[in-house]
């Protein structure tokens, strides 16, 4: 992976992957050979690289607003040997089409936010340093749009990271998710995001899975009406498993082994 040794510390301050296990352990499960795959939130390639080199999907169109994370995203495609195998867009997902402010992180992952989500609060990094907010324009797009224009082939499995956008993403997939019904794994931010995502996808015939937290216990299970109740802090459902076959999604579950 290229990387930037500053706005990428996680790579080499930790052990590689140890964050990642539950996301890359989703995307094991539900991505089969040869499947399309949207990554949303691509950032510099990481989850692509696994998608397409180990999980066996055939193409990826990678989603990533930001110019900076996009050259390196492109870069690490190259290094891959999957450059041909996927469609870059420089672009927000979410539930308009056009311009907008996008909140970045500049200091630590070199992500960031739309300015609707931090509601024109600085990125979490940024504040800690007492930093003001730093944004940049960015093209944003409604999945059902590009799809309807031809733009992009219909996935088999979308892998959601927007910090804190999921809902909004998801809401201009409407048509997507309705009728096609790809397969989900999504990473949450926070309890009101959680329990969006969740009432939206049984409106749209998903079941829905994931590591609940009760009383420092971690289980994964079922997310129903009845335990959605439960999801009180940003931790409690951080990520989801989303499909319209409930057996995709049954346990046992296993996390992604690192040292594979």
């Amino acid at each position: 992976m290229a990387i930037r040794l500053r706005q990428h510390r996680m790579y080499w301050l930790r052990e590689p992957l140890s964050l990642e296990r539950f996301m890359l352990g989703g995307l094991q499960r539900l991505v089969k050979k040869g499947d399309v795959v949207y990554d949303i939130g691509a950032n510099i390639g990481l989850y692509s690289r696994f998608i397409l080199q180990k999980f066996g999907a055939s193409r990826i169109c990678a989603f990533e607003p930001m110019e900076s994370n996009r050259l390196l995203l492109a870069e690490n495609m190259t290094i891959a040997g999957c450059d041909e195998r996927v469609s870059i867009f420089q672009c927000a997902v979410g539930n308009e089409d056009g311009a907008v402010e996008f909140q970045i992180d500049d200091l630590t992952s070199n992500s960031g936010a739309l300015d609707a989500v931090t509601g024109g609060k600085p990125s979490p990094s940024r504040a800690q340093y007492g930093l003001p907010p730093r944004t940049v324009r960015v093209k944003i797009a409604r999945l059902d749009t590009l799809i309807d224009a031809g733009e992009l082939p219909k996935p088999d499995v979308i892998k959601l990271d927007v910090e804190g956008a999921e809902a909004m993403a998801l809401e201009g997939a409407k048509n997507l998710l309705s009728s096609a019904g790809p397969r989900l794994v999504i990473e949450l931010h926070g309890s009101e995001v959680a329990r969006q995502v969740a009432e939206m996808l049984w409106s749209f015939g998903y079941h829905c899975f994931g590591p609940l937290i009760k009383d420092g216990v971690r289980t994964y299970e079922e997310v129903t009406p009845e335990k959605l109740k439960t999801v009180l802090d940003k931790y409690s459902l951080h990520y989801i498993l989303a499909s319209k076959v409930r057996s995709d999604l049954l346990p046992p579950f296993e996390e992604f082994a690192v040292a594979s």
